[in-house]
């Protein structure tokens, strides 16, 4: 992998990549508040209809129940406000994975995509790291290939061939990688990595959209950025 590893401190110019259930009808609690607030409405009314004229309802214990209707209804406003909000940010969500789709974006992590035998990494020194290596590892965890990554304090971008240590080409997927840097004193350097990838698909099957790199499903939360010449 070394010969297919260049490193760059222009970040501008990356070229990224059940269990058995019950018959009885799950609770509706929405559902449950409404029909309860039906409920008291009627039972009020026709409380009242049928008071003893000469003996009519206390005035606190009227006030006291009306102060509980108006309590229910707000409870039920608040519900469908919440899910209106609800439905309004999914929507939203929607179409920002789709904004996504085709192009490549930086993610923090150790896992990234081979697409079409290219990968992408950034690794950020926050001191001249003297000796650091950068390993790659396939999705059962083996290392494949391992590379001389040291440098000045800064951003360096790396491209990985997909070839392991002995040049073998290896399959586009999902790798993940480690930087161990250290000083010219042999103390670690803070170390920060960032990973690229080309998104390929959108999965809105979940409450939450996803996004795909091949086969790597990754969550528009863990996205840093979209990468120029996207």
């Amino acid at each position: 992998m070394t010969d297919a590893v260049s490193g760059s401190s222009n970040t501008n110019n990356v070229n990224p990549s059940g269990s058995s259930g019950s018959n009885t009808p799950a609770s509706n609690p929405l559902s449950d508040l409404t029909n309860n607030y039906t409920t008291f409405l009627t039972l009020l009314t026709t409380q009242l209809k049928n008071q003893d004229p000469t003996s009519p309802m206390d005035t606190n214990q009227m006030t006291s129940q009306l102060v509980q209707m108006s309590s229910v209804e707000q409870q039920i406003e608040a519900n469908n406000q919440l899910k209106s909000i609800q439905s309004t940010l999914a929507g939203g969500q929607s179409s920002q994975a789709l904004n996504y789709l085709g192009k490549y974006v930086e993610m923090q992590g150790d896992q990234f995509p081979l697409q079409n035998s290219t990968a992408n990494v950034s690794v950020t020194y926050g001191g001249t790291a003297a000796s650091a290596t950068m390993s790659v590892y396939d999705s059962t965890g083996a290392l494949v290939s391992t590379t001389d990554v040291s440098g000045a304090a800064g951003t360096h971008n790396y491209s990985w061939d997909g070839k392991d240590s002995s040049g073998k080409v290896l399959p586009d997927g999902t790798y993940s990688v480690k930087v161990v840097a250290t000083d010219s004193s042999g103390k670690p350097v803070d170390t920060t990595v960032k990973v690229a990838g080309k998104v390929t698909g959108v999965d809105m099957s979940g409450t939450t959209p996803t996004l795909q790199m091949g086969d790597m499903t990754v969550n528009m939360s863990d996205v840093t950025s979209v990468l120029a010449g996207a």
